[in-house]
């Protein structure tokens, strides 16, 4: 007598929860959007990514469109964070120094600090390259809000340098729409020749922070006219 064998149904997997699906199709838009730009990705191939429905995706985000800012916000958090941490790092060491003018090696280490972790989220770089950077008209009112918030990051990195007596007071709003446009073109270009210029990357950076304010300082009160 055959022994009858009984069917199960297959074990379902666990169901994850808003939050985890709604990561889980972030991190999965990141790779996509990188590889293959903004309209070159489809909402099924996103949702099939990350291993939930069309409806999923729809339940987290309107359309592409939205989990794309939501990206764009990341990017411009996480950037904010870490040059808001590393000025108030700086600034401390500085003050245990006594003040006086900030040294080559000591500005040099924030740089290296803030193009390792720009490497390490090089998805998030080639986004801003595909679609950002005025490339796509849809998105240049997001574009540009991501663009002021690095630049009022910067500035304010710099406003605290000057409040702590560490340095003459300049346009650091200047500075900073100097700053950011040439740091993130060299990150991408940290991220294109894999890491391979990373050191002549951070030393012309910080070179050329290191004495540019300073020096613009120093003509702009040579050429001041007087009483001005």
């Amino acid at each position: 007598m055959k022994t009858k064998t009984i069917s199960r149904p297959p074990a379902e997997e666990p169901k994850r929860g808003k939050d985890e699906t709604r990561h889980a199709l972030i991190e999965a838009a990141k790779e996509l959007f990188a590889e293959n730009g903004y309209r070159g990705t489809s909402v099924r191939r996103l949702a099939s990514a990350a291993g939930v429905t069309t409806g999923a995706f729809y339940s987290n985000f309107r359309g592409k469109r939205d989990i794309y800012i939501a990206i764009l916000e990341e990017i411009t958090t996480t950037i904010q964070q870490v040059v808001d941490q590393l000025a108030r790092e700086i600034i401390e060491v500085m003050r245990k120094r006594a003040g006086g003018q900030m040294e080559y090696e000591l500005l040099r280490r924030p740089i290296e600090t803030l193009v390792e972790a720009s490497a390490r989220r090089d998805s998030l770089l080639h986004i801003l390259r595909r679609e950002g950077l005025g490339r796509d008209p849809d998105f240049q009112r997001e574009i540009d809000h991501v663009w002021e918030r690095l630049v009022e990051a910067v500035r304010r990195a710099l406003d605290m340098y000057i409040a702590a007596g560490l340095a003459k007071p300049y346009d650091t709003l200047l500075v900073a729409r100097a700053v950011v446009p040439m740091f993130l073109a060299m990150c991408l270009y940290d991220v294109a020749s894999h890491g391979a210029r990373r050191n002549d990357i951070v030393s012309l950076m910080a070179s050329m922070l290191h004495g540019g304010a300073s020096q613009w300082v120093a003509w702009r009160d040579l050429n001041r006219a007087p009483g001005a």
